[in-house]
């Protein structure tokens, strides 16, 4: 008697994903509070019962202040009589914006630092051939002809800038009598004059790897908060010709650009370090052997081949990256050199609040546990993807 077969469905990478995540009990708990704060975010006109920057007006102006809780007001009113609930859902556009933003902008700025940092270790980039030096054999960025010519006028005009810097100083010392500047002026000349000649018959190698090692060791051992404090507090100057333009360009949100830009411009470290790992490791791989083989371009090896088998960890990594720059931005704002009012973000909201946490502490106690609650629902996201990711997890 013939007995019927059934053949078990395939099981896709998505499902087996999905069937992993779905078993993390506290990332779907997490996923569902974000997907609710992303809403609250997008519908934020619709929900927010009052407009998050009006004051009362009107004789009677002070019966508004410091209300507490009530059926008019949810959180009550700060001390200027605005509604904390309204400040609260507006601030969530603040803070999100700030977090998907620094997360996407730092792992494609990572991704593509640390790629070409682990893909070319190993292989020095020949950035300078001296017009008199003969070609051979090496790694050039792109159309070698055409780049051979940038590079030219690029050294040639640093050595020209180094020329004029060293005439200024030596004018000014020769109309003070110093001898000193004639001898300064003539060593720099002579290096000038030595440099000018290397540049006919020399080269410059540069290794990659090398170069975005260091620049990533040396960033990392500046403390940071204190740099970001000074950045934004520079950047925010209206005498500052960055300030000007942020101004210009985007008005009460120029604070807003300036934290994203500077939380970007210390936040791919990380990512840049994790993938030139995997891309170490997966250049090595036989299916980049073989594309390498088969006459596949350096481009095409590296973003077609390799980035995407490290976007398992670039997920996790960004998911964790959004709940760090929410966090930084916060604290930014509370210490009052973050975004400025009158825009409300859950930082700077927590301000004015710290002089009144006895007295009025339903202005403390929403935007702190805004802060709490979406950075805590980003890391154990991070913590799900990362065991659903995993294929050695047990899930």
């Amino acid at each position: 008697m013939a007995t019927a077969t059934t053949s078990a469905k395939p099981r896709t990478f998505f499902s087996l994903f999905w069937r992993r995540l779905r078993r993390h009990k506290m990332a779907m708990a997490s996923l569902v509070v974000i997907v609710l704060l992303i809403l609250m975010a997008i519908f934020a006109p619709w929900l927010a019962p009052y407009d998050p920057t009006a004051q009362p007006t009107g004789e009677d102006v002070g019966q508004y202040y410091f209300n507490p809780p009530s059926r008019e007001h949810l959180l009550g009113t700060d001390d200027l009589g605005r509604d904390v609930l309204s400040r609260i859902i507006y601030g969530s556009r603040i803070s999100l914006l700030v977090g998907f933003a620094v997360a996407f902008s730092s792992v494609i700025l990572g991704t593509v630092m640390g790629t070409l940092a682990g893909y070319f270790s190993g292989r020095p980039l020949r950035f300078y051939l001296g017009p008199l030096r003969q070609e051979r054999e090496g790694f050039y960025p792109w159309s070698f002809a055409l780049w051979r010519v940038v590079s030219w006028f690029l050294y040639y005009g640093v050595l020209y800038l180094a020329l004029s810097i060293a005439w200024a100083l030596a004018a000014d010392g020769i109309q003070a009598g110093s001898v000193g500047s004639y001898l300064g002026f003539g060593l720099t000349l002579a290096l000038v004059l030595w440099a000018a000649w290397y540049g006919l018959w020399g080269q410059i190698r540069l290794d990659l790897d090398v170069a975005i090692s260091r620049l990533i060791d040396f960033m990392l051992t500046i403390p940071t908060l204190p740099l970001l404090l000074v950045l934004s507090a520079l950047l925010r100057d209206p005498g500052v010709k960055v300030g000007q333009w942020a101004q210009a360009v985007f008005g009460d949100a120029a604070s807003v650009f300036i934290i994203i830009a500077i939380l970007v411009l210390f936040g791919w470290l990380g990512t840049a370090r994790l993938v030139r790992g995997n891309i170490l490791s997966l250049r090595e791989q036989d299916y980049a052997t073989a594309a390498q083989a088969l006459g596949a371009t350096d481009a095409r090896i590296m973003f077609r081949h390799l980035v995407p088998n490290t976007l398992a960890p670039l997920i996790v990594q960004a998911t964790l990256q959004i709940g760090g720059a929410i966090l930084v931005e916060a604290a930014l704002s509370f210490l009052g050199f973050g975004i400025q009012p009158p825009v409300a973000t859950w930082g700077n909201m927590l301000t004015n609040a710290q002089e009144y946490i006895f007295t009025a502490p339903w202005l403390a106690l929403p935007p702190g546990f805004m802060i709490f609650i979406t950075v805590l629902a980003f890391n154990y996201l991070g913590d799900g993807l990362r065991d659903a990711l995993d294929p050695r997890s047990r899930l």
